[in-house]
């Protein structure tokens, strides 16, 4: 009887999360949970599939900061004497454009510095690449810029400047520039929306990686200080859930390198979608079980019938005994 033809569908139910009602895990507001009012159960006819459907999202984050791990630098420098004096600046969190960026590392390394050393650190807007030169100090022989060696080689702002994570040294003469091109955004290709309701992904878009725990990647395509708008495709990334039943969401919002974004306290929403349908499993589910049901009722009349015949012939035996010790008259 439990056909999809009998199946009767249902609407689906929009579930709102706006970050100012969620609890921050971890102290983290890029990572927050939230207790739904009522529950949300499937029939026992019936799977959820859930996806992203809208998100109001302030571009209130920086592109540098010591939540995505790339704001520092650790520097050796180096006089004729051989003498040395090691440092690390910490680049204050910000979204900053490549001159503001150079103007401030520049006025950090020359702060830091106890050999008086000046520095001039360029951008050539030709090749998109940064250069670093020693202009004068006390007796300079070298600076180093220990993208590998320091202590912070996986919290450097080497990738921004366009530099491989590799050491660096340069003199008053000879000055080291980027391999690459300079990147502001540090890889971020879009911001990962992540979900404990993921489950099997049913319908794939361009974007959005099923199987790592993402309910959607939304681009980011807009300057800083704007607000991010995203509104679902025809065809959006749909997840299957394992669970019948929802009652608490998690949301965790990263970059590409699963550092948790901090909103820096401005609120944002998600609208996600839970729909309803058909289980095929479940035809199988009651099929099984009438199957059970009759090999069941089929073993239980076997038994029946053998203890039947069993008591039927010890009763024949009881009865030639009694015939047998009967005396004739």
């Amino acid at each position: 009887m439990n056909k999809k033809e009998n199946y009767t569908p249902r609407l689906p139910i929009e579930i709102i999360l706006n970050s100012k009602n969620g609890t921050s895990i971890n102290n983290q507001d890029g990572n927050k949970f939230y207790n739904l009012i009522s529950e949300i159960v499937a029939r026992k006819d019936e799977l959820i599939i859930i996806h992203l459907k809208k998100a109001f999202i302030p571009f209130s984050f920086y592109m540098l900061s010591s939540s995505r791990k790339n704001n520092k630098l650790d520097i050796t420098e180096k006089k004729t004497d051989s003498s040395t004096n090691s440092y690390t600046i910490t680049i204050p969190d910000g979204n900053y454009n490549i001159t503001e960026l150079l103007v401030k590392i520049k006025n950090l390394m020359e702060t830091a510095s106890t050999f008086s050393f000046v520095y001039d650190i360029t951008f050539d807007n030709s090749t998109g690449k940064v250069s670093f030169l020693i202009v004068s100090g006390t007796t300079p022989l070298n600076t180093t810029i220990n993208f590998s060696t320091g202590s912070n080689t996986n919290k450097n702002i080497h990738n921004i400047i366009g530099f491989s994570n590799t050491d660096i040294v340069f003199t008053t003469s000879s000055s080291a520039t980027s391999d690459r091109i300079v990147d502001m955004a540090d890889g971020l290709d879009g911001l990962h929306i992540k979900s404990n309701l993921v489950g099997v992904n049913v319908i794939t878009t361009e974007i959005g990686d099923s199987g790592s725990g993402e309910l959607l990647v939304i681009p980011i395509s807009l300057e800083p200080y704007s607000i991010l708008y995203y509104n679902e495709f025809g065809n959006p990334f749909k997840h299957k859930l394992a669970q019948s039943s929802i009652k608490q969401i998690e949301i965790k919002i990263t970059d590409s390198n699963d550092n948790i974004v901090d909103f820096n306290g401005l609120p944002y929403t998600f609208i996600l979608e839970a729909e309803f349908i058909f289980n095929p499993a479940s035809t199988l589910t009651i099929m099984n079980k009438n199957i059970d049901s009759e090999i069941a009722l089929k073993n239980r009349l076997t038994m029946n019938k053998g203890l039947a015949n069993k008591i039927i012939k010890k009763i024949n035996n009881n009865n030639n005994i009694d015939e047998g010790n009967r005396k004739p008259k």
